[in-house]
């Protein structure tokens, strides 16, 4: 007779006992303690806990260089005087599992960094009943490519053996397959106490048919001469299941197909090896696994010398949840137990009881509760010959978790090939989900798109616009967010459109040859012309395809009238945009348009005591009609062949033959002229010197020559030989429009400061400051804002206000003084800050 164990789920994550056994969560690990055996479990559903995290129960585990507690056994039962299996020392801690999946595989391994399947310990527990002896379980779960794995470790108070149960579930709606499992571990054994990493390899039993299904690989080393260990070492992987097959060979093993079908492995019954430092593996190959559909499967590690006639069992109680929100497809499935054997079963359910019903365990040894959905079921009673017994353990079956997700985005600037992206962060990795959302309004999806190993999914190459309304789906749960992101790309041009064109033939075959180029300044607008390419199409593909006409030497088609496509591209971003114009042709009036000028004031408004300027095409208004353009709009109102321009810019005229509607455009500019709109008189010599230089900095719209005290006029802006004092300098507009009158006082000051803390110009000061009388010195932006009262005595300003570093710009500073007389003048200026 077989001893039976019951194997039941608490969802606890504090320590626990009971009897001889232990339990604990620690810092996100598992731990768990009989008799005879302990186990620590990690993160990666990994033997292998940190050391430094051992409970104090525990024994030391004799690890020297890799802080791992994996599990040790004392088949003695002598106190721990001896005790075995301890693997993880002082080795690489080869341990861990792979799940393939239709040729890739997943693994989680101590000697990998990162996990393939994410994962965690989600609860420890210690059970009791009446009917079997107690159970320390941890169990782990984890997620990878839309395959749920459920991996619970139970060890007994009395046991030499872990019994390792996985359940795998298809929580995708597609069937995956070819589905493989492999552990393998690098038997290590005592070798802190032998010296010797290295054991003997015994395959003892392999599944060959349904009649023999037991699966049997053992690693030894015989005893030592010494008191601690008289009866050697044994770590033994075993199964009894058709599906499985072990091995020993290799070491970092990673190939769960590799394993089941002895690719490079011993894999026959009986197969032998002696002193070698080799891993022992098994392996299950669980075939296609239809979309929520699921497959579990049970193997140990024993821990003591066996053979295949040894067959530990433990009954178990495991829970499913449904596979959907709001779905009736839960579990609670008892496994283990005799088949054929009739077994009451009562619960209660959301605080309601469940009658107790009969249940007959299949040829597997299972019962299952079908059809349950999300609640907490209790007071879970088992009656069947011989043994009646209440388990106190609650399942709290759930749904599963609704998508959760965060939102980030990414910008682009290139629209040659948008890279903007949308990425939604937190999922379960490796998993599928549904997406839609909206664009500027329009829908994107249903969408089926699958998170990568980090939890991602990552929408490339999206153009610039308003995303939101996001709904993700998985299992049937949805999660919806109505966050908006903007993702920003460059700006499009803007195009000006292209006044209608009227080209006229003189031999009258409507063919002609057109510099389409001329056309260039109406699509650029107001805009900077370096920073565009213009080009011509004749059709929107072309432009879109870049086929180009040539634009200084454009043949016509032979037809009176037809639409050609401007096309305006950023250089730097490559966005573009593109409008149609009309080109007609006809025979043409003959006339000129001449550039002229319009005087302005230095605030860029018209001088009117200036006559304004007048553009006249010198055709009769009998023979001919007039449309005037400014800026290529249409001026109302204005249909005489002369026209008085109100302010500069580019003027068109459109003059049509009466007779024969043939009309031709030309255009003329108005330039502007008049005083300075930059406007600088500079103390270019030394202060307080006998002689002073004034160096004069003027642009506008005008040509300037210069005046010193209304004295003769040059066209040097240099002024030598100065005296210090008051001057009134004269800054004249050659072409008629205006003079300005600007006073001076010479004085000296720095032209720039660079406060970088570089030990130079890191101070603005007015030089020779302390030879002025009571000086005041205010300094001021280019708006007028007051930004510091200078001490004379100081060092001077820094460039900073209210704490902040200011930007390199122009500033502008007042001193006010008293001269020899002791009366106060004043001397403002500006300088730059450089950064």
């Amino acid at each position: 007779m077989h001893k039976l164990y019951l194997f039941l789920t608490l969802l606890f994550s504090v320590s626990f006992c009971f009897a001889q056994l232990e339990v604990h969560h620690i810092d996100g690990e598992g731990w768990a303690k009989g008799n005879l055996v302990e186990i620590g479990i990690n993160a990666k559903g990994v033997y292998g806990a940190d050391s430094a995290n051992r409970p104090a129960t525990f024994h030391n585990n004799r690890e020297t260089g890799n802080d791992l507690f994996g599990f040790i056994a004392n088949p003695l039962n002598d106190d721990w005087i001896d005790y075995d299996g301890d693997f993880f020392t002082p080795g690489d801690p080869e341990e861990g599992f792979s799940i393939q999946i239709a040729g890739i595989n997943y693994n989680n391994n101590n000697g990998i960094k990162f996990s393939s399947i994410p994962g965690k310990v989600t609860s420890v527990n210690v059970i009791s009943s009446d009917c079997f002896e107690d159970i320390a379980q941890i169990s782990w779960e984890g997620n990878v490519n839309g395959l749920n794995i459920k991996r619970y470790y139970s060890i007994t108070e009395d046991g030499l053996f872990i019994q390792m149960t996985t359940f795998i579930k298809n929580l995708s709606d597609t069937q995956k397959d070819d589905v493989y499992f492999m552990h393998n571990v690098d038997p290590d054994n005592n070798v802190t106490l032998s010296g010797r990493y290295e054991t003997d390899l015994e395959i003892l039993s392999q599944a060959s048919s349904v009649t023999d299904q037991t699966c049997l690989v053992t690693a030894s080393q015989a005893p030592l001469s010494i008191p601690q260990d008289m009866d050697g070492s044994n770590v033994s992987l075993y199964a009894n299941s058709e599906k499985a097959r072990v091995t020993f060979g290799g070491f970092n093993n990673r190939s769960a197909s590799a394993i089941w079908n002895g690719t490079g492995f011993n894999n026959t019954e009986g197969d032998t090896k002696t002193n070698v430092d080799e891993a022992i593996s098994i392996a299950f190959n669980l075939g296609d696994i239809p979309a929520n559909e699921s497959v579990r499967f049970t193997y140990y590690y024993i821990l003591e010398e066996v053979d295949e006639t040894f067959v530990p069992f433990i009954v178990n109680a495991i829970q499913e949840n449904p596979s959907t929100c709001n779905g009736q497809d839960g579990k609670l499935i008892f496994s283990g137990l005799t088949e054929g054997v009739s077994y009451g079963i009562s619960y209660v359910d959301d605080g309601i009881l469940v009658p107790e019903t009969a249940y007959i365990a299949n040829s597997e040894g299972i019962v299952e509760i079908t059809d349950l959905d999300a609640g907490l079921y209790t007071n879970v009673s088992i009656n069947y010959s011989g043994c009646d017994t209440t388990i106190n353990t609650d399942f709290n079956l759930s749904d599963p978790e609704p998508p959760n997700y965060t939102i980030s985005k990414r910008d682009y600037t290139n629209c040659t090939t948008p890279e903007g992206q949308l990425i939604f962060s937190g999922l379960t990795p490796l998993t599928n989900y549904t997406i839609t959302f909206t664009h500027d309004g329009a829908p994107y999806g249903p969408e089926d798109l699958m998170a990568d190993s980090l939890g991602n999914i990552i929408l490339d190459n999206l153009i610039k616009g308003i995303y939101t309304d996001f709904v993700f789906e998985q299992y049937e749960c949805i999660t919806s967010s109505h966050e908006i992101v903007e993702i920003i790309g460059p700006d499009t041009p803007t195009s000006y459109q292209i006044p209608d064109q009227f080209y006229c033939d003189d031999d009258y075959d409507y063919l002609t040859t057109i510099n389409l180029t001329h056309l260039d300044h109406f699509v650029i607008g107001p805009d900077n012309p370096s920073n565009y390419t213009i080009t011509y199409h004749d059709s929107v593909n072309n432009a879109i395809n870049g086929i180009n006409l040539t634009a200084t030497n454009y043949p016509t088609t032979g037809e009176t009238s037809y639409n050609l496509f401007a096309k305006k591209t950023d250089n730097s971003s490559g966005c573009y945009s593109y409008l149609p114009f009309t080109i007609t042709i006809n025979t043409p009036p003959i006339f000129e348009i001449e550039d002229t000028l319009i005087c302005l004031n230095s605030d860029d408004t018209v001088n009117f005591d200036y006559a304004l300027p007048v553009i006249n095409t010198q055709l009769s208004e009998t023979n001919h009609t007039f449309e005037w353009y400014f800026e290529g709009n249409i001026i109302p109102g204005e249909t005489s062949s002369a026209l008085t321009a109100t302010e500069p810019g580019n003027y068109a005229v459109k003059a049509t033959f009466t007779s024969t509607g043939c009309h031709f455009t030309k255009q003329a500019t108005v330039f502007p002229s008049g005083p300075p709109q930059v406007l600088d008189v500079v103390v270019t010599s030394l202060p307080f010197s006998k002689n002073h230089t004034v160096e004069i900095t003027a642009s506008g719209y005008g040509n300037y020559i210069f005046s010193v005290n209304n004295g003769p006029t040059q066209e040097s802006n240099i002024f030598e030989n100065l005296k210090s004092g008051y001057h009134t300098f004269q800054i004249i507009d050659t072409k008629g429009c205006g003079v300005v009158n600007i006073e001076k006082t010479i004085i000296d000051y720095m032209k720039f400061f660079t406060p970088n803390n570089d030990g130079f110009n890191d101070y603005w000061q007015i030089i020779g400051v302390e030879d002025l009388i009571t000086p005041e010195i205010y300094i001021f932006d280019r708006y007028g804002k007051m930004l510091k009262h200078l001490a004379p005595k100081g060092l001077g300003w820094n460039g900073i206000y209210n704490g902040k570093l200011l930007p390199q710009s122009g500033y502008w500073f007042k001193v006010y003084f008293k001269d020899n007389n002791n009366k106060t003048r004043e001397f403002k200026a500006h300088f730059t800050l450089k950064r």
